[in-house]
Formats: structure tokens, sequence, C-alpha cells
């Protein structure tokens, strides 16, 4: 019987890996993608009002460069013809749309001649002497100063540092030209020690998150392998055992990357975490296998131990596999495209390992004879004795006053807000972070908001109506203490008035009629063949508008707050036209919201249907029922932690629930099978316990060590959402090893009657008469 029932999981083992050798031409299929937007599904208002932007106006191909200047201001001679130059080298490239700078604004010349300052610096230098300087008109340096008071976002207030916005056709033009501009930057600004760039804009954020999935992937996969591998070779003491392990882990990771492959789903840096947690989830599964085998007698042969393992392990390990995968599928419920990528792919992951577990670890383990059998008890296994006897000393009052405390550091989850900025997503040290740093420093400015304004008809921005509401508008956004700078085609206007009249200031104001706002465009796209209407954030038909906001740091609820205050003015001050406010910022803190919202009561649910499952397999519901509180407890702990530490739940923080409810839940499945058995073998209940513990206290303590090992390995992410994940999911296992020693046994004595109707003790407490 035992070579024929041997024989299935050879066979399984061969389907495996043959079915590995299948997907592996599918691989290369996995789709990368570093878009932060895909974080929102596509058919949510904000996000469509999101693309709208970008398809009509170009914004989000967008990349910023600060030119911090370090001998003299911006507004010198030398340092606006460096301005011109890098402009000059950048505008060449093939891809690059447009790039706007300082010099792209209008000035008048002495003949008054209203031209852009590129331009005007272009034509006095038509010839390859190009990059020579001389020095250029007070006059127009003063027009210049006068654009930078009128927008914000060209020059800093101390006037330092200069901003430059380059514009691509498409994402292949950005990949291709990124490491060129940064080299035309670093030529003319490091290597000349004129001064320091900084990147920033949507451009530069997606390089920051390819940087980081690269340095997850290339840095942290190894020394997770590495650190789950040297532990359990550290308890097993079996080369051959780790190497059996380790080929079972590999064959899941492969069949799982050939899915997701053919499946066409997409990667980015949060779900390409999820085959950082299905090694480590593998692994756990591999030790309990390994763990139960190395404890059977020696007297059995290797594959008469390795199926007594199986039997003893295998209900639990499918019942643990099952509820983990639940944990992770219910991030579909987000809403978030990426983190139910991210289930998806892990549920996934959990499956192959399980499958890969029970087959190709037993067969690869016996193919060879090791003395892992005969060795000593291991560090945990010694432990466990200590552990029983302790747990048996604790009286009621002592449990009074463990649930007092534990219901206390609950409450602290309370002190957590809703937070949630892309920027935070990268280390302080990044240098996105550092360009933000200078933004906010140099600009008052942490994140852009474009408020688009659609008038319903074609050329509606020329109607008086709409010049009037904008006027206004702009006038109250002046005043609004969450505004730091705001700009607009209005703006730009203005200044072309007040330069053909000589500067006067009696001709500052925005134009008020259709007839000066056509004259006052057609001098503008004549000051440069270049110029057209999105470079002033009008769309090609003249129908829409953008102002364009810069805002300092805020909360979350602040920029909700601000959107509200927006919508609230255009509904009583000008409710004909159609106004929606979005950015990067606007999108994670209103959407974010949500997501967050949908994911704590998908991990509410999916713990609600997990204990519904352990209560069918271990055929008592009661104990499907009782053991929510020892595995709810334990995010209840950290959560409320975090909230007196930490006190902001982003996306990551509030999707790590549901993720660690599958995960923590397998500790208290492996304790209540055993548990079960032998209160039916007729144990009394300290006694199942004590001889539950005994079994499966050493690889529980094992699994809690490695999976928190390798979740404080990705805290070395430099990417903040992992980090953040991996913080939450380390502490949550350690708590939930320790409420699962203390708590869960506490609770099942406790209504042990109620569970356990009918049940009498039949077998003597020799282990509780050893303990005393």
């Amino acid at each position: 019987m035992i070579p024929f029932r041997f024989l299935h999981l050879k066979v399984l083992s061969f389907l495996l890996l043959v079915l590995a050798l299948a997907l592996t031409p599918s691989i290369p299929d996995i789709v990368y993608r570093s878009e932060i937007t895909d974080y929102f599904r596509d058919d949510n208002p904000n996000v469509q009002a999101f693309h709208k932007l970008e398809t009509d106006l170009g914004f989000q191909q967008s990349l910023l460069v600060l030119l911090e200047f370090s001998h003299n201001k911006a507004l010198e001679s030398e340092n606006v013809h460096r301005l011109f130059s890098i402009s000059q080298d950048i505008r060449t490239l093939s891809g690059v749309t447009k790039v706007n700078s300082l010099l792209s604004t209008a000035i008048s010349d002495k003949q008054q001649n209203t031209l852009s300052m590129y331009r005007y610096l272009k034509l006095q230098q038509p010839s390859s002497t190009a990059s020579a300087t001389h020095n250029v008109d007070t006059t127009l340096l003063g027009q210049l100063a006068d654009n930078a008071r009128s927008n914000g976002s060209l020059l800093s207030e101390d006037g330092r540092v200069a901003s430059l916005q380059i514009h691509f056709s498409d994402q292949d033009s950005i990949d291709r030209l990124y490491p060129r501009i940064k080299s035309i930057l670093s030529e003319q600004m490091d290597q000349q020690n004129a001064g320091t760039t900084y990147m920033l804009g949507p451009v530069e954020i997606k390089q920051a998150l390819h940087h980081a999935l690269l340095h997850d992937g290339f840095y942290l996969m190894p020394l997770v392998l590495l650190i789950g591998m040297g532990v359990l070779w550290y308890f097993l003491r079996s080369y051959w055992l780790v190497l059996s392990g380790s080929i079972s882990i590999i064959a899941a990771l492969w069949i799982t990357a050939g899915v997701v492959g053919a499946l066409k789903l997409t990667l980015n840096q949060t779900s390409a975490l999820a085959f950082c947690i299905a090694f480590i989830i593998a692994l756990a599964d591999i030790i309990h296998l390994l763990m139960s085998y190395t404890h059977q007698p020696s007297r059995l042969s290797a594959p008469s131990a390795m199926l007594n393992a199986l039997r003893s392990n295998g209900t639990s390990l499918f019942l643990t596999s099952v509820t983990t995968a639940i944990g992770f599928l219910s991030l579909n419920g987000s809403s978030s495209p990426v983190f139910a990528t991210f289930g998806n792919i892990a549920a996934i992951g959990v499956a192959c390992a399980f499958i890969s577990a029970i087959s190709i670890t037993p067969v690869a383990a016996v193919f060879k004879q090791t003395n892992a059998r005969e060795g000593q008890a291991d560090l945990f296994q010694r432990w466990i004795p200590h552990l029983n006897a302790w747990r048996n000393k604790l009286n009621t009052q002592h449990y009074i006053a463990f649930y007092i405390l534990s219901i206390l550091i609950c409450c602290g989850t309370l002190l957590n807000i809703f937070h949630n900025d892309p920027l935070d997503y990268f280390q302080d040290d990044s240098d996105i972070i550092t360009a933000t740093n200078v933004s906010e420093q140099r600009f008052h400015i942490h994140h852009p908001l474009s408020v688009l304004i659609d008038t319903q008809a074609n050329d509606g921005i020329y109607s008086e109506a709409f010049l009037t509401s904008l006027n206004a508008f702009e006038n109250w956004l002046s005043a609004h203490p969450d505004i730091a700078n705001h700009n607009s085609f209005s703006s730009t206007f203005s200044q072309l008035k007040r330069h053909i009249h000589n500067n006067n200031l009696k001709w500052a104001s925005a134009p008020a009629n259709a007839q000066e706002t056509a004259d006052l465009w057609n001098l503008y796209e004549m000051a440069s063949p270049d110029n057209q209407p999105q470079d002033l954030g009008l769309d090609k038909s003249f129908r829409s508008a953008v102002v364009s906001l810069g805002i300092p740091r805020l909360q979350s609820q602040q920029l909700i707050q601000l959107e509200q205050d927006i919508e609230h003015w255009f509904r009583i001050n000008a409710p004909q036209f159609d106004v929606s406010v979005t950015g990067h910022a606007l999108l994670f803190a209103s959407i974010g919201k949500d997501l967050t919202y949908n994911m704590f009561v998908g991990g509410l649910l999916s713990a609600i249907v997990i204990s519904v499952l352990i209560g069918v397999f271990l055929g008592n519901m009661k104990v499907g029922i009782l053991c929510l509180i020892p595995n709810l407890f334990p995010a209840g702990i950290v959560y409320g932690l975090w909230g007196a530490s930490v006190g902001i739940i982003d996306i990551a923080a509030a999707g790590t629930l549901s993720i660690s409810l599958g995960i923590v839940v397998d500790d208290t499945i492996h304790i209540l099978k055993r548990y079960i058995d032998y209160r039916k073998s007729g144990f009394s209940a300290e006694a199942s316990m004590n001889k539950t513990l005994q079994q499966v206290g050493s690889a529980l303590m094992l699994t809690t060590l490695i999976l928190s090992l390798g979740m404080l390995v990705l805290t070395l992410s430099v990417f903040g959402p992992n980090q953040t994940t991996a913080i939450l999911m380390a502490s949550i296992i350690l708590v939930a090893l320790v409420y699962d020693l203390i708590m869960l046994p506490h609770l099942l004595k406790v209504f042990d009657r109620w569970l356990f109707p009918g049940y009498q003790p039949s077998q003597p407490d020799a282990e509780l008469v050893q303990l005393q």
C-alpha cells in the first residue's frame, strides 16, 4: 500500500514539473507597468478626469526639472543663457514635444516686437555659437522677473531656482530619452559646477517606482531566500531536506510566474511583492511537513515516516492554504486593480505552494537517507514543556489583566487617521524626495493640482461670462490659505498686456471680453512658432481651461476639503460650467479613502468566511466561531500600537488587514486540528492542549520566526507601501503566536463544555502530573 501511495506523490510531482516546463514560455509575457494611476479603476470619475487632462493637455507625460544655480541668481545673463542652452539641447531630442520654462514667457524688445524669451535668444544666436553668452538687456530681465512674479512656479522667491517642464510624445520616448536628458543636465550644471538639478513630476515618479521594483527584486528576494533556508537548515540540520524544500519552492514560484504570464496579469511595485510572500508561505508549509517528518519514530522507514507526516498535517496544510488564499482574494473587493492583482498572484502562489509541498517535497526528501530524524530536540521543542508549565500556572486574575490590557491597546486603533500621499512612498534620502523638499522650500509646493473648467461649448473660453467667473475664481484662490500659487492663461495674457504697454500697471487687468482675449491669443501665438493652446492650459477647441494650483503639504482630509471648497464655489458662482479637480495627490486622498474602507470591510468579511470554513473542516462550528477572537486581537493590538506611534493609515496599512487574517489563522488551525483530535480521544482540555503544543508547538514557533524574518527583510524595501505592509505583517504574525499560545488555550478551556458537550476525559492526565 505504501509504495502505491507514494507512487501517487511521484506521479503528481512529475506532472507539476511538466506543468512548470509547459508554462515556461509564458513567463516573459508578464506585463510590467509603473503607472501610479493603476492603483485605481478607470471607470472612477476622478480617474476619468485625470485621464482627460492627460489626453487633452498632455500634462502627465512630463518631467519637471528644478535648476538650482550655485553662482548668482537665475535672472543673471550667464544663467539665462545656460537655461537657454539646456532648453535648446533638450528641444532637439526627437520625442520631446515642448519645453516650458521662464524663457517660454513673452517679452517685448526695443522694437516692440512681442516674442518668447527663448525665441529672442535663438534669433540673437542663430549660428553654431549658440552656446556663447552675452549680456541680456536689463529691460528684458526685468520683464522676465515680472513674468516670474505672475507665475510662481517658474522661479523661486529668492531667484536661485528655475523650473523646466519637459513634455514627451509617448511612453517609449520617455524611456528612451530619460538617460539622455539626465546626461545633458549633468553636462550643463553638475560638471561645470553651475548648480544642482532636481527632478519631479509624473515621469520622475515612474522612474522612482521602476527603481523600487528593481531594488526589491534584485536585492530583497535573494536575501529572503538565504535567510529562510539558513534558518531551516539550523533547525533541520540536513542539507538534503533543505534542498528538497528549495526544489519544491522553486517549482511553486516557477508555476506561479507561468500562470501570471499566461493570464497577462500586470506587475508593479506592489503586486510584485506577492512573489516574496508566496515564497515565505511556501516555506512555512514545508516546515510543518519536514518538522513532523523528523519527529516520526526512527523505526519507521523514510517513506512510512513521510506518509505519517502527510496524514498528520495534510488537512491542516490544506485548510491553512485555503484560508490564506481567501485572505488574499478578499483584496478583490478593494476596487483597486493593483491590490486585486497582488491578491490574485499571492492566492495562485499559495495554491501552487501547497500542491508542491505535499508532492515534490516528500518525494525529494525520502530520495536520500538523512540523519535528521535521529537528532536531539531543537530549541523550540525544549521550550514547550516550560511554556506548558508556565501557562498552567496562570490564574483567573492573570487572564483578566491580560484581556483588559489587550482591549485598552486595541482602543489605540481609534487614534489612526487616514492619510495617503504618493510621495510618502519613497525614502527620505531618495532623489525624488530631495527634489520635493527643494520644491517645498523654494516654491512652497508639495503637490500640483489642476482645476479643469469645461465651458460646455467650443470657443467657450472667449465668453464674457466665463472670463468674469475665471477672474473671480482666481481672486478667491489668492485668498485661500491652502493655495501657495495659481496660474492660468488669464495671467499670461495679463503679462502680455503690460509688456506691450511699457509695463504700465493700469493695463495689468485680466482680459474681460472675447475680442481682447482673441487679440491676446493671436499675440501669444505669434510670439513663438512653438506656442500651442496646451501650453496655456487650453484644449485645441478652446472649450476647456485649466487653472494650475501649487499646494503645500496637506493632510488627505484637507485636500478633500479643498476639492469640496472649489466645487462649492462653482456651484454657487458659476453653476453653468462643469468643473473637476484632479492630480496625483487628490487621487490618493479621495479614492484612497474609499479603498481603505473597502479593504477593512473585505478583511472582516474574509475573517467570517475563514471562521465558517474552519468550523466545517474541523467538524465543529462552535470552534470556528470561537477562533475569531484570538485571530482578530493581534490585528487590533498592532493597529492600536500603530495608532499610538505612527497614527496614519494608508492603502498599504489597510490592505495588510486582509492579508494578515489569512496568514495568522494558520497557527490556530494547526493547534485546533490536533487539540480536537486529542479531546475526541478522551483527554481533558488541559492535557489535550499540552500534548498539542508538544506536537506542533515547535513547528509553529519556527514558521512564525521564518515568516517574521522574511517580512522584516522586506522592510528594507525602498518603496513605502511595501515597508508598511512588511512592518505590520511581521508584527501581527509575532503577536498572533502569543495569542495562540495564551488566549486560545484559555478560551478553549473556559468554553470546553459548550464546545464539546458530553465529552468526558477517559485518559489519565500524566502530562499534567509531570508538569506539576
